[in-house]
């Protein structure tokens, strides 16, 4: 792998992507020394091949200014990844916020793996496909990568900066291109397999690919298919660390400020201190009375002290035993490319995928807090009748965990349609075009299944003895109301009956259609010689249609649920676009100048939706000598607001709003939802770095990038009274959604998405490669590479209404903004040795210490520490010999060989997760296996 080091790959094989296409044959001339490694993505070894370049749309001799990260197919075998995401997620300048071990961290389909650059939001990297957007796979934008087969991929290009003079909205963080290798001939066949220490986590992935050349190598085409499932970590109990069930708790021995005893503590066995499975009265004389199996009755267990919604030890119910630590999946995938020359000017090419993936997962139990019983309730034992009657208590609150009643299950599944079109050629040896059209379609389905129907709950609960019959039945249907429903016994575990949980559990459902269309034209060529070389352009015309349709449920769009209650949403726009770019080399072999270039991008964008803006990038790089080159761009990008943001189904409701103008309490009318006023986000990135790569040390390469991207106007939803007091610290688009009577009283907030949140990340990106020569390796031959890449966050600042700034760089609560957080340094470093038909791989990879939550100190918290961690796996490959051709390898591995626990990191949300799997290894140590076979 090769990270922010150079922009021209030579390692990859032709795209027929729009893009910088180069004669590869003419770049090996050029820079042999680019050259790191080939694995099955080598390049041929000769023939007029073009190679795309995701930095850059224009052709030139020179390498980009922008910082590149390219993954050759090798790099991914070499890790025994199964899939891209897993691959690059390990990079240190992905957060992996996304995942199907981020479950609890994020509201995304379960199980889905969507790549965040930088931890700004998935929603600000942009994905293309062999330099061409895919169809998203949810309204936010972002794409489910579980729906691209990587067995067909060639490589990946990551830019690592803004792009989006270069290729449009959503390139803040910058893009990840995934591109086929479209040279292959013959087939290849895999198959692997995995599983935890601990027996779970068991995985399978089966993949063929086959490429074949047409008409006499005037063509070819590829075919790849891929099933792969994984059947996760199914609970977090099942490990050691879980079982502990870290959460966080209110100290009780804390006396107020500045005693020097923290409000809070990070401890082991913390449970919910108001609700249990069996049940729980609190209020009143029978406090502390709950309920065994059979409706037994019992004497609450309270712990060793709460604070009033948690407790230490104890028999207080637990949300987090039960959760996903992996989501269990399945995919399905296939993939075609190709390409025929027409004639010598004239290309067709085409690409068609198909992606299945689903998932199911229990999301939760289904809770209560509290349910109103009565004391004539049907179920009500004689033993507990007679203390009500005691006591003189007509009713008393039951707060109860209903995991007896089966869990709220998540079944989603994503199927993903895409198909392009088009053609290229020459209108000259110097200039080339291309143009094509693209369609694409996802249909998201999510049906929660035992989701709570709370009437329905709160009727079976009421429950009576029917007079004329002497059996429990509501009491609604007593008074002609609540057909069918079924009396529900809420007194033990497993005292609801089959009837009454089938009464009270519904299905929501959410259907989706998101369909994009897009037409694209791109020309490239040269213009003319500055001395040093020709100055290269591309300019280019595009027009983008995207659409979203969405039914629910009629309980969902009701609110009937106890959670998710999705809603519709219904719209679209139209975007049109037109870019040019422009490449000079200034000078080259004169004294202090080997080499100096300057370029630039600029991109018109208008939105039917939010109207037009300019994006626009600038850069250079400078090589004093051969051995040292400086590099670096500026530029402004935007984020046009996602189908999301903009459709979002619109519901109004009420709330007490503290008015600062009057001094009053008012109490208003609040409307949420999607916002078509929106306008696009505005960041603006610098990127600053050096490559050195020392002609004295043969293999070594260096380089070091300095990033800042800092984003304005970021869309938000805030809460009526945060719009309020933004308004009130002078936030203009906050005081826009407040709507005043003549007397100054508030009567209406819109507390829809708004341009008033702002982001900032600086920090740098450093690798260092090194490909020891043969006979200096030990004596004992073979080629030993090392690479090691490191990302520091010197800063990482968010703030939600432009006016409060918290500082998110070196801490890792999951807690507020999940996807923001970031440890201060992380890093990844290899080593890989291949001697003969051996090859060995080793990686450890690195977390930094951080803090729990930045703005805690000694008194609000008992341990602010969070321990660094290191990550060691390994794996093997052996070349089987073979004398047919074949070539045939058989791969093992182990992954977190140390089997290392997470540090504790409790998600404060009734305390269901106890690490942050964002950045710490969940399933503990792992092996997996597997055997390749190809044929030429």
């Amino acid at each position: 792998m090769k990270i922010g080091v150079q922009a021209t790959t030579l390692d990859s094989l032709r795209s027929g992507a729009g893009g910088l296409r180069l004669p590869l044959a003419a770049l090996m001339a050029a820079f042999p020394t680019c050259v790191w490694s080939q694995g099955a993505a080598g390049p041929a070894a000769a023939g007029p091949e073009e190679v795309v370049v995701t930095a850059s749309r224009v052709r030139t001799g020179f390498e980009a200014p922008t910082p590149v990260t390219t993954v050759g197919i090798d790099d991914i075998q070499a890790r025994g990844s199964t899939n891209v995401a897993d691959y690059l997620n390990e990079v240190p300048s992905f957060l992996a916020s996304t995942t199907p071990a981020t479950t609890a961290l994020n509201s995304r389909e379960n199980g889905s793996n969507v790549l965040d650059l930088r931890g700004l939001g998935a929603e600000r990297t942009l994905l293309l496909i062999n330099g061409r957007r895919h169809v998203a796979t949810a309204p936010d934008n972002t794409v489910n990568i579980n729906v691209v087969p990587s067995i067909a991929l060639g490589r990946v290009e990551v830019v690592t900066g803004g792009a989006s003079a270069s290729w449009g909205s959503d390139a803040i963080a910058g893009v990840v291109n995934l591109i086929p290798d479209q040279e292959l001939t013959g087939f290849r066949l895999e198959v692997q397999g995995g599983t935890s220490e601990h027996g779970d986590a068991d995985s399978l992935r089966l993949g063929g690919v086959y490429g074949h050349d047409l008409g006499d190598g005037r063509g070819h085409a590829l075919l790849a298919l891929e099933y792969s499932r994984d059947r996760g970590v199914l609970n977090q109990s099942d490990r050691e660390w879980g079982r502990r069930r870290y959460g966080l708790i209110g100290n009780p021995g804390d006396t107020g400020p500045n005693d020097g005893r923290p409000a809070r503590l990070i401890a082991e066995n913390t449970n919910l201190f108001f609700a249990n499975e069996g049940g729980l009265i609190l209020g009143g004389p029978l406090t502390g009375v709950t309920f065994g199996p059979g409706g037994a009755i019992r004497t609450n267990d309270f712990g060793g002290f709460n604070d009033g919604n948690f407790q230490v030890g104890g028999t207080g119910g637990n949300l987090g035993q039960y959760i996903d630590l992996v989501v269990p999946g399945r995919r399905y995938n296939a993939f075609f490319t190709g390409h025929f020359d027409i004639n010598q000017g004239l290309t067709a090419f085409a690409e068609a995928s198909y992606g299945n993936s689903r998932s199911e997962t229990e999301t939760v139990q289904s809770f209560t807090f509290p349910t109103r019983i009565t004391s004539d309730n049907a179920f009500i034992s004689p033993e507990l009748r007679a203390r009500l009657a005691s006591s003189n208590v007509a009713a008393f609150n039951l707060f109860r965990l209903n995991t007896d009643i089966g869990f709220i299950t998540a079944d989603s599944q994503t199927e993903t349609y895409r198909g392009v079109i088009g053609f290229r050629g020459r209108l000259s040896p110097a200039w080339r075009w291309d143009a094509y059209y693209q369609h694409g379609r996802t249909d998201y389905r999510n049906r929660q299944l035992n989701n709570l129907i709370v009437a329905n709950f709160r009727n079976a609960a009421d429950a009576v003895i029917n007079p004329a019959t002497g059996q429990p039945v509501c009491r609604a249907t007593l008074t002609g109301g609540a057909p069918g429903c079924q009396p529900i016994n809420l007194f033990g575990f497993g005292s609801p009956s089959r009837a009454a949980i089938d009464y009270v559990n519904g299905v929501g459902a959410y259907d989706l259609a998101l369909t994009q269309d897009v037409a694209a034209a791109t020309l490239t060529g040269e213009l003319f010689d500055l001395g040093a070389g020709k100055v290269a352009t591309a300019v280019g015309i595009e027009y983008r249609s995207e659409k979203v349709r969405s039914e629910s449920d009629a309980l969902s769009r009701a609110d009937a649920f106890l959670i998710v209650n999705a809603k519709p949403i219904n719209g679209s726009f139209d975007v049109k676009e037109a870019f040019a770019e422009v490449v000079a080399p200034l000078l080259a072999n004169k004294p202090g100048i080997d080499r100096l270039e300057l370029s630039g991008a600029v991109r018109a964008t208008d939105y039917t939706t939010s109207g037009s803006v300019t994006t626009w990038k600038f850069g250079g790089s400078w090589s004093p000598v051969a051995d040292v080159r400086f590099r670096g761009t500026i530029s402004r990008d935007i984020r046009a607001p996602n189908l999301g943001e903009l459709f979002a189904f619109s519901r109004l409701s009420f709330a007490n709003v503290s008015n600062p103008v009057t001094g009053r309490t008012d109490f208003t009318r609040v409307l949420t939802g999607g916002n078509l006023d929106l306008q696009p986000e505005e960041s603006d990135g610098k990127n600053f770095g050096v490559v050195v790569e020392p002609r004295w040390i043969s293999g070594l390469r260096l380089s070091a990038d300095y990033f800042d991207i800092q984003i304005d106007g970021a869309i938000n939803s805030l809460g009526a009274q945060d719009i309020v007091r933004s308004c009130a610290a002078g936030v203009s688009s906050a005081c826009a959604t407040i709507t005043r009577d003549a007397g100054g009283t508030i009567t209406q907030v819109n507390a829809q998405f708004i341009n008033v949140a702002r982001l900032t990340t600086k920090g740098v990106d450093v690798e260092a490669l090194y490909r020891v020569p043969e006979d200096a390796f030990l004596s004992l031959g073979g080629l030993l590479t090392l690479r090691a890449l490191v990302t520091h966050v010197a800063e990482k600042e968010f703030s939600p209404n432009g006016v409060v700034v918290f500082d998110r760089a070196g801490e890792i609560t999951p807690n507020a903004e999940p996807q923001f957080v970031s440890p201060k340094w992380r890093g990844t470093l290899t080593a890989n040795y291949d001697y003969g038909q051996l090859s060995g791989f080793l990686q450890t990879r690195f977390v930094g210490s951080a803090r729990y939550d930045n703005t805690f100190t000694t008194e609000d918290i008992n341990d602010n520490t969070v321990q660094a961690e290191w990550y060691v796996n390994v794996g093997a490959r052996w070349r089987v010999p073979s004398s047919t051709g074949a070539r045939v390898e058989v791969f093992l591995g182990m992954n977190n060989v140390f089997d290392n626990d997470p540090p504790p990191a409790p998600l404060n949300f009734i305390s269901p997760l106890g690490t942050n799997p964002a950045f710490y290894d969940v399933v503990g140590r792992s092996f997996y296996a597997g055997a390749r076979v190809g044929v030429q």
